[in-house]
């Protein structure tokens, strides 16, 4: 079962970074005319250091360790913290938006607009605690 989990959060890290870099590294927003230069600077800050961080977490998760729980625990929460800001930060600070091109309308599905990006973070954080689930339980089964 750890092998299990650490393949899963070792997953979710790498599509972590590497869909966050994909989707920003694009006209919508690192090379968008209409951004201010500062909001370029700190997108490619943060996608520097989401990238640096996820390295860091699969680096963690799969050393040899007296610590095992360390590597785990760091692996699911950088997912997991990145990805929440996707359910909140609209709330939080006026003028922000799901949206990259608020020209687009998203889909809707019953009556609720469905973001692609809150559709990846909502699966990125239920894989990423289902990995970190199947360690605790992998850890709680070898203490009995």
């Amino acid at each position: 079962m750890r092998r299990i989990s650490r393949i899963l959060l070792s997953v979710v890290l790498v599509s972590t970074a590497v869909v966050s870099v994909a989707v920003d590294w694009n006209v919508t927003h690192l090379f968008n005319p209409e951004w201010h230069p500062h909001a370029k600077f700190h997108d490619a800050v943060m996608l520097w250091l989401l990238s640096g961080m996820s390295i860091m977490a699969l680096w963690l998760l799969w050393r040899r360790s007296l610590e095992p729980d360390i590597g785990y625990t760091v692996a699911m929460l950088v997912p997991v913290i990145f990805w929440s800001a996707f359910f909140f930060v609209t709330l939080v600070i006026p003028g922000t938006s799901l949206q990259a091109d608020l020209k687009e309308a998203p889909p809707i599905i019953a009556g609720i607009p469905i973001y692609p990006n809150v559709v990846i973070a909502t699966i990125s954080v239920i894989l990423a605690l289902v990995g970190y689930g199947l360690y605790r339980a992998s850890s709680e089964a070898n203490r009995l």
